[in-house]
């Protein structure tokens, strides 16, 4: 250990000496009991005649935490004033001067207020231990800030009150206060965490079996680590070399071992309460079926499986073992080698730090313990003679023209043809049958075994070594390259399934191809069923019996596999995995899935449940995003309704109980000017309902133009009299082209649109200023203008102004409107396809509305 680590630890240690000693109830959240474990500790070293006193304790009503507190001196609190409201927080000032043996101070990571000397109540504390104070202090799990993020992603919830862990690192002592989730769910029920309205909102938030449970495991590792780190500590002190305290456990899977040593890796793990993962190292390149069935149970096990393709067996499996942190090794007894070193005993050489554990899980029948040979070991050995067979055959042709020497290299093309196309002992046989040959044909004496010349026994030896040596090294690249192939195809189809379905915009898009893929990975029949047995996607049409409606049902029901080759009804037609909570993805097995096949299976169906669930939500906020317009739509409309229809009203309500309740002692000049207005402002009344429901009218699907021959004279002189009031403070000039023809439209809805331009032209110009409307023939279009001298629009809002309810600024010159009308007459125009738009006047004073009519659209052949 560097000196540097040891000398930091014992100053650490020493500094420790000088400062108070903090006791940390840790708990998971509230309501496990952390203050009342905290009280019941502090009342035993009271009762044993220490100085005890209470800083802060936060009941929070709880009758039996506050019997506690009686007989316990407590330290009143002092009194702060922010805005107006009276708070009350530790006096620390109070505690100093006081200095007992303990102070209690309840949740380490309150934050106090404003004006206090420290931010944060975790600061009185360090101010208290300087002191030579020791503190006993509570602290809920998620207030620690290298958890805030994490705690966030559990539970949804972002906690605002934090500490710094090295705050809690630097504790003493950490008692964890551990409750169920279920029990601490009962608790909040039954009102002892929080009164029953803050219950009911806190089951409905932060309070869910989840959440709790989470918080309990991380609370767990924290006090585990806090443990651990104390003792590290300690040994860096003493200059011992740390270690760590949690081992995990790595099951080695041989080719030869099978279940038995999964579940017996499974107890041990369980006995011994250890994380534990199987590995198992191809080193032939193929699997057994005893052993694909030993990988799926360690799977269904919930071990952590990894399958690696490598010659080196002993080196990858440390290797492994360094990356996994494994502490403990876990292997099935090895068959004698004689000629070569184990696997065991590689690993006892080169292993450091490692506990290493035999199994023997082969029970041997009696007899001669010959294992039968399998079909493709003899298929290969049959290739491996026919090959070295051809190589013979062709030597002996070729030796009339080849020098003997060139002779044996024949052979060694020929063991190298065997090793790249079968496995090694099939290569080793093809070197054993090419050393026979060649003794047998090419050397003196000739057809026999018997070797003349020293010379020629040398080269037989020499043939036989590199014939062996090359086919194992060919043997080796082949199960190489048969490893990367099979990365390689996962990786291609991984990529590709992806490729497809970051653009996929629909479930129906994403069962397409997902099932395209995995039919394509495993090449087998796969297709998709909703929860109501109905096909959604794959090329196969699969009508599922009682069997397997049972088992779709138990899949979505469980999130798990269920179905043939499975645990679970596998007497089903077909084997299926669960995609969304109403969707399973169904496979055609023949027989069971390969371990390298599910995995690529597993690997695939990842990515599919990825995409559905990004859709899924995509689909959510949409709708949010939707019924967040809708309201705020809602809320506009009722706001300007409202806020327009009750001007109006006012004026009307207040002219008629002035005629009313003054009656004939009002002038006759009086009345009329009460009555005219109580006319303007039913007309402008009348304005904003018909504009309502206009946008009502025009919305609705089937709404159809009723069409007339109108004149546009008459249209603009009926919209000047509906706004007569509103027209006694401007002039209107009209000007017509010379041959303006009748237009064959629906009349009420121009003439509408004309009622709302004029008003907003009268509403937005000073008073005595004239506005001019134009009519003017650019064949095949209808150009009319309604030109005023106003304020104008600004550039950025003149395509605003036609949004629903989007009103400008008007200043002095006149009220706002509901923000309905340049959208309803917007809509009216493009229902007779035309257009509208403004645009500044003359000069660039005021705004030029232009409404553009296609004569060809408003015509009687229309």
């Amino acid at each position: 250990m560097r000196d540097e680590v040891r000398a930091d630890a014992l100053l650490a240690s020493l500094e420790q000496e000088h400062k108070g000693k903090l006791k940390v109830f840790l708990g998971a959240a509230p309501g496990v009991g952390k203050t009342y474990a905290m009280l019941q500790a502090v009342r035993e070293q009271a009762r044993e005649g220490v100085d005890i006193l209470i800083g802060v304790v936060e009941t929070h009503g709880r009758q039996e935490t506050l019997a506690l507190l009686d007989k316990l001196a407590i330290q009143p609190r002092k009194l702060h004033l922010h805005r107006q409201q009276r708070l009350e927080e530790m006096d620390l000032d109070a505690l100093l001067e006081r200095k007992p043996a303990i102070v209690v101070v309840d949740e380490l990571a309150h934050s106090n207020a404003p004006g206090s000397r420290h931010e944060k109540r975790w600061q009185d504390v360090e101010e208290l231990l300087g002191a030579g104070i020791d503190v006993y202090s509570t602290l809920n799990v998620q207030h620690l800030e290298s958890l805030n993020d994490l705690v966030w992603q559990l539970t949804g919830v972002r906690v605002k009150e934090t500490l710094p862990d090295q705050v809690l690192l630097e504790a003493d002592s950490i008692i964890l206060i551990d409750l169920p989730p279920k029990e601490l769910l009962g608790r909040l029920k039954e009102g002892k965490v929080y009164v029953p309205h803050q219950a009911k909102a806190a089951l409905q938030s932060f309070f869910s079996l989840n959440n709790l449970t989470a918080l309990r495991e991380l609370a767990m590792q924290t006090a585990a680590s806090h443990v651990e780190g104390d003792l590290q500590l300690q040994w860096q002190a003493a200059g011992k070399t740390t270690l760590p305290l949690r081992g995990k456990l790595m099951v080695c899977l041989g080719d030869q071992h099978g279940s038995a040593l999964v579940r017996y890796g499974h107890r041990f793990a369980q006995r011994r309460q250890l994380p534990w993962l199987v590995v198992h190292i191809d080193s032939k390149g193929q699997r057994s079926a005893e052993l694909e069935q030993a990988l799926a149970l360690a799977s269904h096990l919930g071990a952590k499986v990894l399958t690696l393709s490598s010659p080196a067996v002993a080196n990858t499996l440390l290797e492994t073992a360094e990356q996994q942190q494994v502490s403990q090794l876990l292997l099935g007894k090895p068959h004698k080698a004689p000629w070569r070193r184990s696997l065991v005993q590689h690993l006892l050489k080169q292993a450091q730090g490692l506990e290493i554990t035999l199994v023997d899980t082969e029970k041997r029948k009696p007899g001669l313990g010959l294992q039968p040979l399998h079909p493709k070991d003899i298929r290969q050995s049959l290739l491996a003679i026919t090959i070295m067979a051809v190589t013979s055959a062709t030597a002996w042709g070729l030796s009339h023209w080849l020098p003997p020497a060139s002779l044996p290299l024949l052979f060694v093309l020929g063991v190298l043809a065997t090793a790249l196309t079968t496995s090694l002992v099939p290569a080793i046989l093809a070197a054993v049958l090419g050393f026979v040959a060649h003794n047998l044909l090419f050397t003196a004496p000739y057809f026999s075994l018997s070797v003349a010349s020293h010379s020629d026994l040398l080269t037989l030896f020499v043939l036989l070594i590199v014939g062996m040596t090359a086919g194992r090294l060919a043997s080796r690249q082949r199960q190489q390259l048969i490893g990367l192939r099979e990365t390689q195809q996962l990786g291609n189809a991984l990529l590709s399934l992806s490729q497809g379905l970051a653009t996929a915009s629909s479930p129906e898009e994403v069962l397409r191809q997902g099932t395209q893929a995995i039919s394509l990975a495993l090449i087998q029949p796969v297709f998709a069923l909703d929860q109501d047995y109905q096909h959604r996607a794959g090329s196969a049409q699969h009508r599922p019996g009682q069997t397997d409606k049972a088992a779709i049902d138990w899949c979505l029901a469980q999130k798990q596999s269920a179905g043939a080759h499975t645990a679970t009804l596998n007497a089903a037609e077909a084997q299926y995995h669960h995609l969304t909570d109403d969707l399973v993805l169904g496979i055609r097995l023949v027989n069971p899935l390969a371990s390298s096949a599910e995995h690529q299976l597993q690997a695939l169906l990842t990515d599919i449940r990825a995409a559905l669930a990004r859709i899924d939500l995509n689909e959510r906020l949409a709708d949010s995003q939707l019924q967040a317009e809708t309201d705020r739509m809602r809320a506009a409309l009722l706001s300007s309704v409202s806020h327009d229809l009750k001007t109006p009203l006012a004026t009307i309500m207040g002219a008629g109980s002035t005629l009313l309740e003054y009656g004939d002692r009002i002038s006759a000049e009086d009345r009329s000017e009460l009555l005219h207005s109580v006319q303007d402002e039913a007309r402008r009344l009348h304005s904003y309902v018909q504009n309502l429901l206009d946008m009502t009218r025009i919305g609705s699907p089937d709404f159809q133009l009723k069409r007339d021959w109108v004149d546009l004279a008459d249209l603009v002189e009926s919209a000047r009299k509906r706004l007569d009031s509103s027209w006694r403070q401007h002039k209107l000039l009209v000007h017509f082209d010379q041959q303006i023809p009748q237009l064959y439209v629906h009349g009420a809805l121009i003439e509408q649109v004309l009622v709302n331009i004029f008003d907003n032209a009268s509403r937005y110009s000073p008073a005595g200023t004239p506005i001019e409307f134009k009519v003017m023939l650019a064949d095949p279009e209808l150009i009319i203008d309604i030109i005023d001298i106003g304020v104008g629009i600004a550039e950025s809002d003149r395509d605003k102004i036609f949004n629903l309810f989007y009103t400008q600024p008007v200043g002095d010159c006149g009220s706002r409107g509901t923000g309905l009308g340049l959208a309803i007459s917007r809509a009216m125009i493009e229902a007779h396809g035309g257009r509208i738009w403004a645009f500044s006047g003359p000069n660039g004073n005021g705004t030029c509305m232009r409404i553009s009519l296609p004569l060809t659209l408003n015509s009687p052949e229309v």
